[in-house]
């Protein structure tokens, strides 16, 4: 796995709590001649360029997890879901405390619900817990990750894999004569808090979205988008119907670059449904990671598509 992208995957970063997230993409863009700054929701805004045309591409940093709600008398920690969590795809899976705490997550019930779910620390009391972990504590699933040929297969790739994206894109770039601005943005998997906020101040032109997308091309999976066949270019989603113009724009750049693309529609939600409505409308639109098992602890990507995106991207740019 590419050294940069196991640093993102391997970085805490639940929903609320990016700071480690954050920390690995400035460490990375140390030497990069660019002006970073960070806002008031923890986004990180990295802006290259000037010019009269503002462009803003965006990526989620956080994941998936869970947060401690109560701690009974026997030690087991109640949880809650933070972001959209299939409970049972974690359940007999482990997950990791900010704090280094780690535990198995466990059920009361052979298809659970979130409700059903607890974690077990290894603890007998609710004293002995408290020393290691509090209510409202954060957790992220725990798994090395793997590579197999062009596959990668890790937790977190939701939506590490974009901001590794922008990375890369950051920094081949030498100058640009517009305003360039590259979003790391916080709580995307909480409905694009972050995002909203960052596209507010920014008030791009446009704004295209990195994220992952759902494949079909496994056993029991639905749709027919599949890993190593190109970007996704994402039409529609729960709240974003892409803008013709950014839709022409890709496919425009993919002609010219010869990359194959894929269209894909969705009832997920991104960071574009927030920010299309800010400022009075901003054409946005979103290109997704083909991504098998998404939202689990063993997500799938082919880095061909990763290599993709990063061709198309530059070609737009």
């Amino acid at each position: 796995m590419d050294i940069i992208l196991e640093k993102l995957v391997s970085a805490f970063g639940v929903s609320g709590h990016e700071e480690e997230v954050r920390e690995a993409i400035r460490e990375e863009l140390k030497d990069v001649n660019c002006d970073i700054t960070e806002d008031k929701m923890g986004n990180l805004i990295v802006k290259i360029g000037k010019g009269t045309e503002k462009v803003m591409l965006c990526a989620h940093m956080d994941e998936i997890g869970l947060i401690a709600t109560y701690i009974d008398e026997k030690g087991f920690v109640r949880v809650s879901n933070v972001g959209e969590i299939r409970p049972s795809e974690i359940v007999h899976n482990f997950v990791v405390f900010q704090k280094g705490a780690m535990g198995k997550v466990a059920s009361a019930k052979s298809e659970p619900k979130v409700e059903d779910l607890f974690i077990d620390l290894g603890v007998t009391s609710r004293e002995e817990a408290l020393k290691i972990v509090k209510e409202g504590e954060t957790a992220c699933l725990l798994c090395d990750g793997m590579e197999i040929e062009d596959k990668i297969m890790s937790p977190s790739l939701d939506n590490r894999v974009g901001c590794y994206i922008l990375l890369k894109i950051i920094k081949e770039i030498k100058e640009s004569n517009r305003e360039l601005y590259f979003v790391f943005s916080t709580q995307g998997e909480l409905g694009g808090r972050g995002a909203r906020a960052a596209a507010y101040a920014i008030e791009p032109d446009y704004c295209i979205v990195i994220d992952t997308q759902e494949t079909g091309d496994y056993i029991g999976g639905e749709g027919n988008l599949e890993l190593g066949k190109g970007p996704i270019i994402k039409i529609k989603d729960a709240n974003l119907i892409m803008h013709h113009e950014i839709k022409e724009m890709i496919e425009m750049a993919a002609q010219r670059s010869e990359i194959k693309v894929q269209y894909g529609v969705s009832k997920d939600r991104t960071d574009g449904g927030n920010i299309h409505k800010e400022r009075g409308g901003i054409r946005t639109g979103v290109i997704s990671i083909p991504c098998r098992y998404n939202h689990s602890i063993s997500e799938m990507i082919s880095m061909k598509d990763v290599e993709d995106t990063i061709k198309l991207l530059r070609e737009i740019i």
